[in-house]
């Protein structure tokens, strides 16, 4: 009857993973992407991930 929000453990390590890569791929000292193109896809990857990770399971009755 309620609508719960879902953990799933696959997209939970994904997300981990990126989160590292993010964190060596960006220099802080110019705040910056050390390649551009990566960095973007890495972080677009990222929210995806977490999207999914706390999606709302279907209802269920």
């Amino acid at each position: 009857m309620k609508n719960k929000i879902g953990f799933n453990f696959f997209f939970a390590m994904i997300a981990f993973t990126l989160g590292l890569a993010l964190y060596r791929e960006f220099d802080f000292n110019t705040f910056t992407f050390r390649k551009t193109a990566l960095g973007i896809l890495y972080l677009l990857v990222f929210i995806v991930s977490i999207y999914l990770t706390f999606k709302k399971k279907k209802k269920t009755e």
